[in-house]
């Protein structure tokens, strides 16, 4: 089996590229804060340093587990042809789930070495910037050993088991014949995830009414970890957020194309998106990511400075939430790229029988640079909604008042950025799906 894994991850190691960036990362930051903890516990960095390193790692590991399910997801779906083919040849479903699982162990152990690496210089670089600050000792130093490195890999490894578990299911339910038809598109959320998704809103409220009583340094914590759990509610949730976006984001888009005498490029583009509502969850979901965590972000950092008298813990605090954006915003870049990526090239075959019905090439591009418009707005508006409660608390608790005070220099390119990246993916995939031979493409599994 570990042999069979290891000739498909060689036949098609494009289709890997996601998840093996996000496993690097989770590797990476466990190693990083993990040096920092066994630092804390060897008695050279402070009492501080290891609930920094132990916070950072807690939030790393969800994010983690977040990213490796969603990049691992798309890399199965893409091999949902070689699997039934599998299950066709006598293959149990119980030795395809263990067929990713060991593909999830090869790309582990792949990246681990430069991980690890890339763990130990981070946990330098960050531990001199916190004694740069005082908030450790300025003698701070790493303290070296096997067990961070160890623990990265293990855990990431448990993490990826997990999530090859989830990313599996959809694959070997079912009859091989039915499974290719199910994986390619699927339309209808499903009672039970919809029940989950509102069960999660319920709980989220009393960790709202919680947040906005608790003293403004407390809360600024809780509204991110608040954020997140909101953020699975959106996931959840994904498909039906989505459709109902697009319905009122694409009505302006609907009108300019009945104003240009039918030029339907923007009506295709939003009708095309409505009746996909769950592949573009797939793509919105991590665009919400992004835009929430900045806006929390932003609303927290603006808030503390409105009302905290200025010093040095203060702007330490401030720079340590930056810290902690930068790396949730990476593992969600990492995930929207892989999700945007991944759909827009799965849609090649449909994009070469829109060209054998007489669409160009340059009709193509606009449609996609008009869904990728919308699909970046909606991943905004979700974002925003995502974030609005807990800013909201923990504005309460800070000022007393239920807005918060955002600095728009410094948000808008945490709001512009994720749309940007959208739009670039999803335009420079499709210029690539594109460019195949439209009978190739159609011909193509």
């Amino acid at each position: 089996m570990l042999r069979l894994a290891l000739g498909l991850l060689r036949a098609r190691p494009s289709l890997y590229a996601g998840p093996a960036t996000a496993l690097l990362m989770a590797v990476a930051v466990i190693t990083m804060f993990g040096s920092l903890i066994a630092t804390a516990i060897g008695g050279h960095g402070g009492s501080r340093l290891g609930a920094i390193g132990g916070a950072f790692g807690e939030i790393a590991m969800l994010m983690a587990l977040f990213t490796v399910t969603n990049t691992l997801s798309f890399s199965v779906r893409g091999q949902a042809r070689d699997m039934a083919l599998l299950r066709t040849s006598g293959a149990t479903p119980a030795q395809i789930k263990r067929l990713v699982r060991c593909q999830v162990l090869w790309l582990t152990l792949i990246v681990s070495p430069p991980a690890w690496l890339l763990g130990s210089w981070g946990a330098e670089r960050f531990l001199a910037e916190l004694a740069a600050r005082d908030i450790v000792p300025a003698e701070a130093r790493v303290v070296w050993s096997l067990w961070p490195l160890l623990i990265g890999t293990v855990v990431t490894l448990l993490v990826g088991a997990g999530a090859a578990r989830i990313a599996a299911r959809r694959v070997v339910c079912g009859r091989p014949s039915t499974v290719l038809a199910r994986t390619a598109e699927q339309t209808k959320m499903g009672w039970l995830r919809g029940i989950a998704g509102l069960l999660v809103i319920a709980g989220s409220v009393p960790l709202v009414m919680f947040t906005a009583g608790q003293p403004a340094d407390k809360s600024a914590q809780l509204a991110l970890l608040g954020s997140l759990i909101f953020l699975v509610a959106a996931g959840l949730l994904g498909p039906l957020l989505a459709r109902l976006s697009i319905v009122v984001l694409g009505v302006p888009f609907r009108l300019m194309g009945r104003r240009h005498g039918g030029d339907a490029g923007g009506a295709l583009a939003a009708d095309n998106l409505r009746g996909h509502a769950y592949r573009l969850s797939s793509a919105v979901v991590p665009i919400a990511l992004l835009v929430g965590l900045s806006t929390t972000f932003a609303s927290v950092s603006g808030t503390f400075q409105e009302v905290a008298p200025p010093g040095a813990y203060a702007e330490s605090d401030n720079w340590l939430r930056g810290v902690e954006l930068a790396m949730l915003a990476g593992f969600g870049a990492v995930a929207t790229v892989n999700t945007l990526a991944s759909l827009t090239t799965a849609r090649r075959r449909e994009y070469a029988l829109l060209t054998l019905t007489g669409a160009t090439r340059r009709q193509l591009i606009r449609m996609l640079g008009t869904e990728a418009v919308l699909t970046a707005l909606a991943g905004v508006v979700l974002g925003l909604l995502v974030a609005a409660p807990m800013s909201m608390a923990f504005a309460s608790a800070a000022t007393g008042e239920l807005l918060p005070t955002i600095a728009f220099p410094t948000y808008a390119p945490l709001v512009l950025g994720p749309v940007v990246l959208t739009v670039l993916t999803i335009l420079f995939t499709g210029a690539r799906a594109t460019s195949e031979p439209a009978v190739t493409a159609v011909a193509a599994p």
